[in-house]
């Protein structure tokens, strides 16, 4: 398994480089900033290596009840999400250039597609396995968080609005570290807030990058989306505290029981 990991991550992490080195290069793009780019990926890719061979007992395919010999195709698609998250980084951070700008929307598009892409592959051809719900949700949740970062920076979206996206980010991330601590991980399976949470991200964001192609006039519309996708998301983030305290009842339950007797 471990050769598997490898070779996929190597050749994912070699991709990257030569998107970030060719595109960078062809456009003038100023050398430290592709090298910095270029960093970051190492970097990604050495600690998603590392998790990977940490975890390879995951490997285990829940569908037929069976350890797996090497990554899936499922699984290669959502790392393939995983990995373009410095390219992505990359192409907004240089989209005033227009060979870049024009890029962009389609490889947002891509991206954001290979979340369904995964879900849909693996309940066809039984490939659904533990460590793939792991990436599913990190790589989601990741993707949001590089996206809104460089969103924010680059003065994409406005200041309320990554602050909303982080507040669910850091009310996923506590509740999830908690009952870690405590020993009792909730199910890794999305939830339909999660998802409309995740898809209404998405779906502005890849608005927000079409509107570098429109005219000013257009902004009132834009502002609209924001406000309708912020609420969304706002109001989703009591479905999932709702979540974890429903989970929370069932665990003191048991102990409640105990004292009892």
């Amino acid at each position: 398994m471990k050769k598997s990991i490898f070779r996929t991550v190597a050749l994912y992490l070699l991709i990257q480089l030569c998107f970030i080195g060719i595109l960078g290069t062809v456009n003038n793009v100023d050398f430290a900033t592709i090298m910095a780019y270029g960093a970051s990926s190492l970097v990604l890719h050495i600690a998603l290596y590392l998790f990977l061979v940490g975890f390879r007992k995951e490997f285990y395919n829940i569908s037929t009840d069976s350890t797996l010999t090497k990554i899936n195709t499922a699984n290669r698609i959502t790392l393939l999400r995983i990995s373009a998250l410095p390219s992505i980084a990359f192409l907004l951070g240089n989209r005033e250039i227009v060979e870049i700008r024009t890029i962009l929307p389609i490889m947002l598009i891509l991206v954001f597609l290979t979340d369904s892409f995964d879900g849909q592959i693996a309940r066809r051809r039984k490939q659904i396995t533990r460590i793939g719900q792991m990436l599913d949700s990190i790589s989601d949740y990741s993707l949001l968080a590089v996206l809104s970062i460089v969103f924010f920076a680059n003065q994409i979206v406005p200041r309320w609005f990554f602050y909303i996206i982080f507040f669910r980010l850091f009310l996923q991330a506590l509740g999830m570290l908690v009952f870690i601590i405590l020993k009792k991980p909730l199910p890794l399976s999305s939830t339909w807030g999660g998802k409309i949470t995740i898809a209404t991200t998405m779906v502005l964001y890849v608005l927000e990058v079409v509107r570098l192609f429109l005219p000013a006039t257009t902004a009132p519309l834009f502002q609209v989306l924001e406000y309708v996708s912020g609420a969304t998301i706002f109001l989703l983030s009591f479905e999932k505290a709702f979540l974890f305290f429903v989970q929370g009842k069932k665990l003191s339950k048991p102990q409640a029981a105990g004292k009892a007797i």
